[in-house]
């Protein structure tokens, strides 16, 4: 068998020390005998040097086995030796060969065979290394899915024609009157082909994001019934449409920050897609709302004309019922938004959706891109709303007090 030759060669010995050899790093020192390797000794750590071991191909050294003659298994191999064995080469031999020799004497001479020691006993903990302990991953709180492709490449695209509708408009105007906005033709199309554009993005938008939360799943809700009246021509309200006080009242339920963390979530890359395109399309809207508001509710506002417009197919040709139905349509779309990505809501409580911005890391840079942030959430998608319900109450005034 191979023996240890005496004076193994330089390059056949590796003398690492711990720390480099657990982060897997190259150990060098300047001399041979210096106590500190160069890594250690730059960033002023202890150096512990590790067991040195002896790397390459051992020294050949024939071995030539004596078949015992007339043996009536021939599967079993000889355990003697022609020549000088030494006790420790039989011992290996056997234990190579299925005999009754124990796992640690075996070890013992595989080491003494070919000069592997053991290893030095560490004077301290590994697990105290200020290295390693910064090496490690912390765990994580949640799990991990992957959304199909179809819904990363719908968010893609969304993404890149929401920014191109509000960028093809922003720049034109500094306060631009609903003529000015509807009537000038800009960059790609005039106003009322980029408000059918905006519009056209969030339906598809908000179908996307209900796809991805389905993924996640949904909280369990039952409908509620309307009670029947005694009296079948007294209207009575649903208490199911009644708008809580608050988010979070006692025995009524919790309010979405209170609500368990959530076991799974996409990916960053389609999380940042979702935050991307909802803070353009707030942005637009917003953009859009404060032009038909200011330019409807000024004194000296021209009369303005109407615009092809239908709902299934058939006609809306009063200017005031066109611009409900779109105040209309356009609160519906965004509470519904609001509602599947976590932003308070007075459904929030009675809501299959749970939210799909709930993470913190999520919440703030919503927040750091929209401002207006007053507790945990920006007010700006609210103050959005507030503004399509002013813009409603107007056309609804001007329809009512016969203003043409």
């Amino acid at each position: 068998m191979h023996s240890p030759s005496p004076a193994p060669h330089p390059n056949q010995v590796r003398s690492a020390c711990e720390r480099c050899r657990c982060q897997k790093l190259r150990c060098s020192r300047p001399a041979a005998a210096a106590a500190s390797c160069a890594r250690c000794s730059r960033l002023g750590l202890t150096c512990q040097p590790g067991p040195q071991r002896r790397i390459g191909r051992p020294p050949r050294k024939d071995l030539v086995l004596k078949k015992a003659s007339g043996s009536e298994d021939s599967a079993t191999v000889s355990p003697n030796v022609v020549g000088s064995s030494t006790p420790d080469e039989t011992q290996l031999i056997a234990g190579i060969s299925g005999d009754s020799t124990s796992a640690t004497e075996w070890t013992m001479a595989f080491n003494s065979q070919f000069g592997f020691g053991y290893p030095e006993p560490l004077t301290f903990p590994i697990e105290g290394w200020p290295p390693i302990r910064e090496l490690e991953l912390p765990s994580l709180e949640t799990q991990m899915i992957l959304p199909t492709n179809t819904y990363f490449e719908k968010l893609s695209r969304l993404n890149m024609e929401i920014r191109k509708g509000f960028r093809s408009i922003a720049p034109s105007f500094v306060q631009p009157t609903f003529i000015e906005f509807i009537c000038t033709p800009h960059i790609d199309s005039d106003g009322y082909k980029n408000v059918q554009v905006l519009m056209m993005n969030a339906q598809e938008f908000l179908d996307t994001i209900k796809a991805l939360h389905r993924q996640l799943g949904t909280r369990i809700v039952s409908r509620q019934t309307c009670p029947q009246s005694p009296n079948a021509f007294t209207l009575s309200l649903d208490p199911c449409f009644v708008v809580p006080t608050t988010l979070s009242s006692p025995g009524t339920g919790t309010s979405p920050d209170d609500d368990p963390p959530q076991s799974t979530t996409h990916d960053a890359p389609t999380m940042l897609l979702v935050i991307s395109c909802y803070v353009q399309l707030i942005r637009h809207i917003e953009f859009v709302l404060k032009i038909v508001y200011d330019s409807f509710s000024s004194a000296t506002a021209a009369p303005i004309g109407r615009v092809p417009m239908s709902y299934a197919d058939v006609p809306i040709t009063d200017m005031s019922s066109q611009f409900s139905l779109f105040c209309e349509l356009v609160r519906h779309i965004f509470s519904q938004m609001n509602l599947v990505l976590g932003l308070p809501s007075p459904w929030s409580n009675r809501s299959a959706w749970t939210g799909l911005l709930r993470a913190q890391r999520y919440r703030n840079l919503v927040n750091a891109e929209l401002g207006a942030v007053e507790g945990s959430w920006t007010t700006r998608p609210a103050k959005v709303l507030e503004m399509v319900t002013m813009t409603k109450e107007l056309f609804v005034e001007i329809s009512m007090m016969g203003i043409d």
